[in-house]
């Protein structure tokens, strides 16, 4: 134990991930662009909403299947057959498993594309009863069902490259994605055809945009020795994808608990009338992109680390890798929490305001965004705390805990979203993560061990507390102060001036934040500052 202890200490994960960090971002902000670019061409209404519904099919399979359930499952029986048994038989396994997942997406993309109609009647109960709507909603499903077989096959080969700790490919690989949707996109805006012709060439250019996303990730595949041809004789027999689908049936179950949510949930928003669709997704837009900044880049670099360590044996390694992951979740998030919930207009005024997305859009999407801000910290500590219970063979923990989540959600949701509208039903997803990380963190615990002395980590959260209030006033005060100075006149003068006065609201309370926690002295801080001036964290 000590030797495994000594072999992984070097370990840093949030050093780490600051790489993967500065990726996803670079993705994520392309991402807004093009969900910029959406809204621009088909607003807030009824075509953005078929286009929503369509675009939610295959990537709730995706998520099921592929993103979700495979790699959680994946990327610890690689590790543990490259560790165990060498690179031969980890590649062996891989191609198994590519084949596998090549056959059963490309039966459930055949299957969307010929139900693509009642598939498009249930999950949006026939939007109220708009034929139209519910007939261009299927026409873009049968355009859009491949991405699930791409985008399975590009998950695969991400769980080759982050479990042999090449990260960067796969977290550029979205940036293929949103580049091909921004050209595609700009191509549109040039063109000038209506909404409803665009809506198609757009539907496509995502099909064409999930292949890309697969296929960029191919040469560093090569590189390590991987060939990417499918397989599928004695892969039923083989141990290493016994053990995957073991580690599945569980992680699949959790998160077809997710996905019934997402359909109940899209079920409440098509039924409220135009806009709502729009709405959450616009707003989950913007609430994921420090999830995906920080909770994923973390996610990534600790599923890799805690497997390596499961492998070892070594529970205390794995537990300081946790905590570190989860500090660093604090750290990040809280300050985005601040942001979306204080400047949650003009943030969403800049992203999305302008051709077919009004003002009123920009008010309903904003107190949407507000609703789901409220679970932004433990939705990022789930994207964290999830995959370590299957390093450690423990996959129910998981299902349990999303089956929780679910439950509280839909209670809620079912409850209020007649009165609350759009932002209740974000609402209830804030609720959900609640109840989600409290029972992981309540079997993380029980199950591996404590996280750390109970003292240290209610200080870490205190300081955090005390750093966002300040940087909450700072930011109130701020744009408080710049607002009258943002024109009204002209779509380009209101978005510089738009823009200008945030980047001054943002860079004020964001030293606010810092300067607080240097103050109070948190080692977070410290560790980046070292290293920022070329010491060890």
């Amino acid at each position: 134990m000590a030797h495994a202890s000594a072999q992984w200490g070097h370990v840093n994960t949030l050093k780490q991930s600051s790489r993967v960090s500065v990726a996803v971002a670079s993705s994520r902000v392309l991402g807004l662009v093009r969900e910029s670019l959406f809204a621009a061409l088909f607003g807030g209404g009824a075509i953005a909403d078929a286009f929503q519904v369509a675009f939610r099919i295959p990537n709730l399979l995706r998520d099921l299947l592929a993103e979700g359930a495979l790699s959680s499952a994946f990327v610890p029986t690689f590790t543990h057959t490259l560790t165990r048994e060498g690179p031969d038989a980890a590649r062996a396994l891989a191609r198994l498993m590519l084949g596998l997942v090549l056959m059963v997406t490309g039966v459930l993309t055949a299957l969307g594309v010929v139900f693509a109609e009642p598939i498009v009647q249930a999950i949006s109960l026939g939007f109220a009863g708009d034929a139209e709507k519910v007939a261009l909603a299927v026409q873009l499903t049968r355009v859009m069902m491949p991405i699930l077989a791409l985008m399975s096959i590009g998950a695969v080969w991400m769980g080759v490259l982050n479990a042999q700790r090449r990260f960067m490919p796969p977290a550029l690989a979205p940036l293929a994605f949103n580049a091909v949707s921004i050209g595609v996109g700009v191509a549109l805006v040039l063109s000038g055809d209506a909404a409803d012709a665009s809506i198609r060439w757009w539907s496509m250019g995502a099909t064409l945009a999930g292949l890309a996303q697969a296929v960029i990730q191919v040469p560093s595949l090569w590189r390590l020795g991987y060939r990417p041809w499918p397989r599928l004789r004695g892969a039923l027999s083989h141990p290493g994808v016994r053990q995957v689908a073991r580690l599945m049936a569980p992680a699949v179950l959790g998160l077809a608990a997710v996905q019934i949510n997402v359909f109940v949930n899209t079920q409440f928003a098509a039924s409220l009338g135009d806009g709502p669709v729009a709405q959450l997704s616009y707003a989950f837009r913007v609430f994921f992109l420090p999830i995906g900044v920080f909770s994923v880049a973390l996610a990534t670099v600790t599923t890799t680390n805690v497997a390596e360590r499961a492998a070892a044996g070594d529970d205390a390694g794995l537990l300081a890798a946790t905590r570190e992951a989860l500090g660093g979740v604090w750290l990040f998030l809280a300050g985005s929490v601040v942001i979306m919930v204080v400047l949650a207009s003009p943030v969403v005024s800049l992203l999305f305001e302008r051709g077919a997305f009004g003002p009123e859009d920009t008010q309903a999407t904003a107190r949407v965004m507000q609703a789901y801000a409220i679970g932004l910290l433990p939705y990022g500590m789930v994207k964290v705390l999830a995959p370590v219970f299957y390093s450690v063979n423990r996959p129910r923990i998981p299902l349990a805990a999303s089956i929780s989540g679910v439950t509280v959600n839909l209670a809620f949701n079912a409850w209020t979203y007649r009165t609350l509208g759009a932002p209740g039903l974000a609402l209830g997803t804030s609720l959900g993560a609640f109840a989600n990380v409290a029972v992981l963190r309540w079997f993380l615990h029980k199950e591996v061990g404590a996280l750390g002395p109970t003292g240290a980590r209610v200080g870490e959260v205190v300081r955090v507390a005390v750093a966002s209030l300040a940087m909450a006033g700072t930011a109130a005060a701020m744009w408080g102060a710049v607002a009258p100075w943002v024109q009204t006149d002209g779509t380009l003068a209101r978005l510089w001036s738009l823009g200008l006065a945030l980047v001054a609201t943002l860079t004020t309370s964001g030293g606010a934040y810092v300067v607080v926690l240097v103050l109070l002295r948190d080692a977070r801080v410290a560790a980046i500052r070292r290293r920022l001036s070329g010491g060890e964290p």
